[in-house]
């Protein structure tokens, strides 16, 4: 008798964690295709049932990977556009968000709505089931690159890696321009480089084809790169006079420091631009307020929303919004590294980005 009643009380118990599971992924299927659905909706329809919807979630929850005060100058224009909605914000590196959300997953504590990180991540938060496709009609704006067919991918920036050098050491018209220059002996010891730029190698294999771009990297290498961590902190440094030319430098970084009065100036490497990650804004799988969140993630893909990251000199998504001036990238080639190529293969970047560039475990 015993033993019948562990048996029934076994089948029960997974009978239970069976349905637990189907619920689980039946509810992500649902609000995935719930979003899918208003998506087919006329644009006035759709705006209303979105809106109907968020002012009974009344809040939405952000995980933001980005700085604080450009986030903050997002939450109070999306809040004054949507009053009834709470913005809850949780900023921190893209890392440790990224552990967090995979953390939630498997404990199956859903609290974040939106997350923005690198596009690299996507491999990574596909294979946990932690986002889900968002097919915005927002997309239909964005830039060529900034979106992906299946609608994990919303692009709302990418950080263009320009070269920034110190106008007192370096005449502009000496200025380096292209990878080739860069390995001139005469820059030798003169050249400093962010310890965690792996886009920036990812960009250029991806531009050259892993062969020549490994060679090139090695070349590169071997000028006996000054190594600091930080972009802020590097085009400090060059602004100071410690380095001549910062090979990876922010655009943005570059044009407030230059604005600001610091003795720089940068030219887009040629024939291509890299870029850093793109930073998308990720649907979460399982959105305790959906119909807010779709609303966050429209509005930062929004030309309101894209305005005001652009205002932070960001290189955003939106294909009518281009900087002004000389700051312009144009049409100017821009490698964006592939999530799809290196998202898998990311240790191994990281990896060839310390032999090559770094030069450790070099003799």
């Amino acid at each position: 008798m015993f033993g019948i009643n562990l048996l029934r009380w076994l089948i029960g118990l997974h009978l239970i964690a069976l349905f637990i599971f189907c619920a689980g992924r039946l509810s992500a299927q649902t609000e995935e295709k719930l979003l899918d659905d208003i998506n087919q909706l006329s644009e006035a329809e759709r705006q209303a049932r979105l809106v109907a919807g968020a002012k009974k979630e009344g809040a939405v929850t952000w995980y933001v990977a980005m700085n604080r005060a450009y986030a903050q100058d997002l939450i109070n224009a999306f809040e004054a556009q949507y009053p009834f909605i709470k913005v809850n914000a949780l900023t921190g590196g893209g890392g440790a968000l990224l552990n967090r959300v995979l953390a939630e997953q498997r404990a199956k504590s859903f609290q974040y709505d939106v997350f923005n990180t690198r596009s690299m991540t996507i491999n990574t938060l596909k294979k946990a089931g932690a986002i889900m496709r968002y097919r915005s009609p927002y997309r239909n704006s964005l830039r060529d690159g900034f979106y992906d067919k299946e609608g994990f991918l919303n692009g709302i920036f990418a950080t263009p890696l320009v070269f920034i050098f110190n106008t007192k050491l370096v005449n502009g018209k000496e200025a380096p321009v292209t990878i080739e220059d860069l390995l001139n002996p005469k820059w030798s010891g003169k050249l400093a480089v962010d310890d965690e730029s792996f886009d920036w190698l990812a960009a250029l294999l991806d531009y050259y084809g892993e062969s020549k771009g490994t060679e090139l990297a090695t070349k590169l290498g071997q000028q006996k790169l000054n190594v600091r961590r930080g972009p802020t902190l590097l085009t400090q440094l060059v602004a100071a006079g410690e380095f001549f030319v910062e090979i990876d430098g922010h655009h943005q970084e570059a044009i407030a420091k230059k604005k600001a009065g610091a003795p720089i100036d940068y030219n887009f490497p040629q024939p291509f631009v890299p870029a850093k990650s793109l930073i998308p804004i990720y649907m979460s799988s399982r959105p305790p307020h959906p119909h807010a969140a779709a609303l966050m993630a429209d509005f930062l893909m929004s030309k309101k929303g894209q305005e005001i990251m652009s205002g932070h000199g960001r290189w955003v998504g939106y294909k009518g919004i281009t900087a002004k001036g000389p700051d312009d990238i144009g049409d100017r080639k821009v490698v964006i590294p592939s999530p799809d190529k290196w998202g898998d293969r990311y240790q191994e970047l990281i990896t060839l980005y310390n032999k090559l560039l770094l030069r450790q475990g070099a003799s």
